[in-house]
Order: C-alpha cells, then sequence, then structure tokens
C-alpha cells in the first residue's frame, strides 16, 4: 500500500487513527441465502427468445474478455480484427470469464459475487440473464461432462462460505451448499472455510488464494 503519511495524503493523526480502526476484530457480515440470491436473478432475454444460431460474423473462438475493473465492465474484443464488440456492464472487478462448453455462452463473475451470462451468438454480444450469488466471490464454472454439457453453472462464494448450482442457461438458482467445516489439523469448527487453518504459517499462499 502507498506510504499515505509520507505522500502527504493522511495526516499523522489520520494514519493513527486508520491503523487502530484495522486492527479492531471485525463484525460478522450478513448471510446471503437462497432467498436472496432468488431475488437477485434476473432473465432479461429469455432462452425462447435467443438466436437459434448464430447471428454475426465474429470468430468466437477468438475472442478477448477484458476486464475493465473500476468501471464494473467486460470489453469484448474481436482477436482478428482487435475492434472492440461491446462494453459490457458487470459486477464490480470481474475476476473470471469462462466460456461456456458450447462456445456460446461467457459467463463472467465480478468480485462482489454478481454473475452475468453473455451470448455470443446475438447479433451484438449482450447479457442475456445475471445473479448474486453471495457478497464476495471468485470462480464459475459450467458442466463439461458427456451428456451434461452446459446444463448447470456452479459458483463458490469466498462470503457466505457456500457454493451455488444453477440452470445453465438462464442462472436459475438450484441448490446451495455451505462449505462451513471442521479445519484439518485439529478437527474444530470453522465459519468459514476449513482449509485456512490447515496451512502452515511459513506457506507463501495467501488465505485469500483458491
Amino acid at each position: 500500500m502507498p506510504s499515505w503519511g509520507k505522500s502527504g495524503e493522511l495526516t499523522q493523526q489520520e494514519v493513527d487513527l486508520m491503523a487502530r480502526f484495522v486492527q479492531h476484530e471485525p463484525p460478522q457480515p450478513p448471510e446471503y441465502g437462497l432467498p436472496e440470491i432468488k431475488g437477485s436473478w434476473k432473465v432479461i432475454v429469455p432462452v425462447s427468445q435467443r438466436p437459434t444460431k448464430k447471428m454475426n460474423d465474429f470468430n468466437i473462438d477468438n475472442i478477448f474478455a477484458v476486464t475493465l475493473r473500476d468501471s464494473g465492465e467486460v470489453a469484448l474484443i474481436d482477436g482478428d480484427t482487435k475492434k472492440i464488440i461491446n462494453i459490457i456492464k458487470t459486477g464490480y472487478a470481474v475476476h473470471i470469464s469462462r466460456l461456456s462448453h458450447s462456445g456460446r455462452y461467457v459467463y463472467t463473475i465480478g468480485r462482489d459475487a454478481r454473475i452475468d451470462l453473455i451470448d455470443l451468438y446475438m447479433e451484438k454480444p449482450e447479457r442475456v440473464a445475471e445473479i448474486k450469488v453471495g457478497l464476495e466471490a471468485r470462480s464459475v464454472e459450467t458442466s463439461k461432462y458427456k451428456g451434461y454439457e452446459d446444463k448447470y453453472a456452479i459458483a463458490g462464494s469466498y462470503w457466505p462460505p457456500q457454493y451455488t448450482i444453477m440452470d445453465g442457461a438462464t442462472l436459475e438458482p438450484l441448490k446451495v451448499v455451505s462449505t462451513r467445516g471442521m479445519t484439518v489439523d485439529t478437527q474444530e469448527f470453522h465459519p468459514e472455510r476449513a482449509w485456512q487453518r490447515s496451512w502452515p504459517r511459513t506457506s507463501t499462499r495467501s488465505s485469500s488464494s483458491t
């Protein structure tokens, strides 16, 4: 982090106040269960109204999804021409843009746990559904097992510590599963992720890694 005191951004008193603030025991964040998840779910373009074939000339095997972090957007870029296809409003600081098995859809997930489903078959690729699966998250994926290709989508949340299974084409939430449990080493209950306490203190891996 920047040296706020030396830079003059904060006074010594403000630095002292901030240092004491960050050492406070954080309050327990709120839960976010299936009712809240369902309440955030939006189908912008129903499956029945989506194209039945690709309606553009883009090479969807060569499209880049570039995160525009601070603006909460993703830029779709034509890899052949290097031109921007569309800039799409998404969750904040998209961490992953995941391609579906078929190559038709792009799933993005912001650090605010909002998932956006983008249809690359549309004349101008755009969002067709969105959902918020928690308060903080990092990744989303779709089913790729033979016979279940893109039938389901799954996203894990840092908070609450759980994962959500959704319909792959609409993002309808189907099931929420908690990942709270016992730690590996001392076998005591941990309200977040049990693996956090199992790592050695000398590990270089961050506790926020996936």
